[in-house]
């Protein structure tokens, strides 16, 4: 009975150490597995308050995914909700909606910016990391951008696909519709080739590639495939396209170098 009862508690001891060993196994997994989020967490916040940045809560070294109110100047890396403030800078990607005097975007955006300055510099043209949105303001500039532009001056410094509405509008490629206000008001400028329609008081493009020019004034130094509606058309060279107006000159390439109505060559 002695060794019975002997090995009976043996058991039992030997059944707890296994179950408090396995509860304490437990507590170490569970520990690291929230010293990894943490890890991960870091350099995240869901809010951020900025005064001027560096004083802020917290630093600019974190991302934003939530809210972030700027009383005067906020910075951040990564951006992804909404953003209210005097001006708001993310270094990296912006994903959302920022309202304030200036918005600017370091990398690519992917939402609406509202504003007197709207600003993205993100070069990349490449289908699926090209920036894309909204920018409404007196003056937007973004480099490589799909979307839309509205405001007194619009710019992109790379490839543009979308509509640009302003006063000045200007891309270095344009692969859309560039307008004037209210379709007349409006100075259209593409720095290289137009592949679109550009509506205004006065068109230019340094090529057009199956392009369209509808304004007072339209200016080409080279036409590929396109055509120019207008009072007066100008282009250094047709390739083949029309011209129709009251002046139409054509340098080189032509018809003729200058005639009413209508000019042209296929």
């Amino acid at each position: 009975m002695k060794d019975k009862e002997r090995k009976s508690v043996g058991d039992n001891v030997e059944r707890n150490f296994a179950a408090g060993k396995g509860r304490g196994m437990k507590k170490i997994v569970s520990v690291f597995c929230l010293m990894a989020v943490g890890a991960l967490m870091a350099d995240m916040t869901p809010a951020m308050v900025s005064l001027v940045s560096p004083l802020q809560v917290p630093y600019r070294s974190y991302d934003v995914a939530g809210l972030r109110l700027s009383l005067l100047y906020g910075e951040c890396q990564d951006f992804a909700g909404l953003d209210i403030g005097l001006i708001g800078n993310a270094h990296k990607d912006f994903t959302g909606l920022a309202v304030g005097l200036a918005n600017i975007a370091g990398e690519r955006l992917y939402g609406v910016q509202v504003g007197l300055m709207n600003w993205n510099s993100h070069p990349d043209s490449t289908p699926g990391r090209r920036s894309a949105g909204i920018q409404v303001g007196l003056l937007n500039y973004a480099d490589a951008f799909c979307g839309f532009q509205d405001g007194i001056v619009n710019v992109s410094s790379g490839s543009f696909l979308g509509l640009q509405w302003g006063l000045v509008n200007y891309a270095h490629d344009m692969e859309s519709l560039q307008c004037g206000n209210y379709f007349v008001l409006g100075v259209n400028m593409v720095g290289d080739t137009m592949s679109g329609c550009q509506i205004g008081l006065v068109n230019f493009t340094d090529r057009s590639d199956c392009g369209w020019q509808i304004g007072l004034l339209n200016l080409a130094n080279r036409v590929d495939c396109g055509y120019q509606i207008g009072l007066v058309n100008f282009a250094n060279g047709v390739d083949n396209g029309w011209q129709i107006g009251l002046g139409n000159i054509i340098v080189y390439n032509g018809w003729l170098p200058v005639l009413p109505i209508i000019n042209g060559n296929f």
